[in-house]
């Protein structure tokens, strides 16, 4: 019997010991003792009780074989936090970003400026609340924006209408059981929200046509000369069918996807309705002026957290 294995006695480590000398061991493999500590926790936090040492150091091992292999670390935990939610997340879907939780800040702003707040008069002069808004997510992939809206912008708008659509039903179904862990913790949120597959606003019932307030997408914008340049953690295990696009119609990479949502908003925006893309940031220009072209009378760009150009705002 090995001195850890022990039950008392000299030489034996304890409880503690082991669960620090399991940490070392992992940080040591990763590199990174902030991910050792995430899986550890992740593996302590997955049971109500407390594992057995022994099962508790196989899981961490297999996680921890996961990472070092190259599997990115959402993707090892299985979990992600995206603003106020955490989402499953596996390689059917993208793992949800800083850039994309800005796409949402400025889709809360331009559904505040299309409704014009929370609350509105009403002819006794009383505050009523006021109709739901028509929110579009496209390309939902796992649903975090989608999600997003329907917590976030669901408190200030109880009977906001949110659609997620996408082409892949591998995807609807990570977004289906990130629904479902919504309504563990806001059951509120979910009648809100209503998934349809299909490609881009084909997935959408035609009576929404001229009735959307706000349409937001993350749709695939990444070029194919760009994406064998992607990081391997990236490039091997994210879905290559929501990152990359094709050149766009002026020539541009990765702009296809953007053109195509980009000129069939107009038709499914209400005056006054308003489109957020995520864009890269070199695409900006060929955004705007795909967003003029469609006729939206007002159109400009917005800066992630680092400053770069990230999201194309067009106002019909």
């Amino acid at each position: 019997m090995s001195a850890v294995e022990a039950p008392g006695g000299p030489g034996t480590t304890e409880p503690g010991d082991q669960r620090r000398a399991l940490l070392a061991s992992a940080a040591d493999r990763l590199g990174s003792a902030r991910e050792a500590r995430w899986i550890l926790e992740h593996v302590e936090a997955a049971r109500h009780a407390p594992l057995p040492t022994g099962e508790r150091d196989r899981r961490v091992e297999a996680l921890v074989s996961r990472r070092a292999s190259g599997e990115p670390l959402q993707y090892v935990l299985g979990r992600w936090p995206f603003r106020s939610l955490e989402l499953t997340v596996d390689p059917r879907v993208l793992i949800p970003r800083p850039e994309t939780e800005q796409v949402v800040e400025i889709a809360l702003a331009e559904l505040d400026r299309i409704c014009g707040g929370p609350m509105s008069g009403g002819p006794t002069g009383a505050k009523v609340p006021p109709p739901g808004p028509v929110c579009v997510d496209l390309g939902t992939g796992s649903g975090a924006i989608a999600l997003a809206l329907a917590t976030e912008a669901g408190r200030r708008f109880p009977s906001i209408e949110v659609w997620a659509t996408d082409l892949s039903a591998d995807a609807l179904e990570v977004a289906g059981k990130n629904l479902e862990l919504l309504s563990h913790r806001d059951a509120g949120a979910v009648p809100r929200v209503r998934m349809a597959r299909g490609s881009w606003f084909a997935a959408l019932p035609v009576d929404l046509q001229g009735r959307v307030d706000l349409i937001v997408a993350n749709p695939p914008y990444v070029s194919g000369s760009e994406y064998v340049e992607l990081e391997p953690e990236v490039r091997d295990w994210e879905p290559k069918g929501a990152l990359v696009a094709p050149v766009g119609a002026g020539g541009v990479g990765g702009m296809a996807d953007i053109e195509a949502i980009v000129g069939a908003a107009p038709r499914w925006l209400r005056p006054g309705g308003g489109l957020v893309v995520e864009i890269a940031p070199a695409q900006a220009t060929s955004a705007v002026g795909a967003a003029r072209r469609a006729g939206f009378a007002h159109v400009t760009s917005a800066t992630d957290l680092a400053g770069r150009l990230r999201m194309l705002v067009a106002r019909r």
